[in-house]
């Protein structure tokens, strides 16, 4: 933590950036289609489609059990082509616990995604790596929490999460913040085939780090946090 925090006095002495989400990123749904259009294989040239199922809402990783196939007379977007790079988002669920789960998309991968579901792109100023950290934080899911309270229906729309609060500091910063946490990551994924009780204790070390190293508040005195916007 003590290099962080020189970090942040050094490369901004004057405070941590921050910028609502709608400022900040791209928030692209998903395609949209009905029941006569799904494809039976992959053979009969479809899209590869996924949904909010492919999201293991425990881990914030993609899994491709039950990926549906949709006809390519179905017009997808260049947009709405999976990219490295992108966090995938579920915005639409019968439940409240399901909206808002995130994947990342370490590669290029021949899909789209469903219409209940949203990509999100990032500036170049914006490590998305460090934004995914940043989407399965308590900090975004107690935002949901109040946002989506105020509506009876599970939908993550544009206008709801654009009002979201991301810290942007320099990408140096970034950068560091998401070697720490992806070591954490990594390490989960390595003891998920031993000890339960280890693998728990290694995810709340990382809920600790990962809530410690992003709320730049503690380390910023909140005067010179600054609230600016930029593309």
């Amino acid at each position: 933590m003590s290099h962080i925090e020189e970090m942040i006095r050094e490369l901004c002495p004057d405070g941590v950036e921050y910028c609502k989400f709608g400022e900040t990123c791209k928030y692209i749904r998903g395609i949209t289609y009905n029941k006569s259009q799904e494809a039976k294989s992959v053979t009969d040239d479809a899209w590869r489609v996924l949904r909010a199922n492919n999201i293991t809402l425990s881990s914030n990783t993609l899994n491709f059990d039950d990926v549906k196939l949709v006809s390519k007379s179905v017009k997808v977007k260049e947009a709405q082509l999976l990219r490295k790079g992108d966090i995938l988002i579920c915005a639409g669920s019968g439940s409240k616990e399901h909206v808002g789960k995130v994947a990342y998309i370490s590669e290029n991968i021949d899909y789209t995604f469903g219409g209940f579901m949203a990509v999100i792109r990032c500036p170049e100023r914006l490590n998305s790596r460090f934004l995914f950290h940043l989407l399965t934080s308590g900090m975004f899911s107690d935002y949901l929490c109040s946002a989506l309270n105020s509506t009876t229906i599970n939908n993550l729309s544009a206008g709801i999460i654009k009002d979201f609060s991301i810290p942007v500091p320099p990408l140096a910063i970034q950068n560091e913040i998401v070697n720490i946490l992806d070591k954490f990551t990594e390490l989960e994924a390595e003891l998920e085939a031993e000890l339960e009780a280890e693998l728990e204790a290694r995810r709340k070390q990382y809920e600790y780090y990962r809530n410690r190293l992003l709320t730049f508040n503690e380390i910023t005195p909140p005067e010179k946090v600054r609230q600016n916007g930029w593309q």
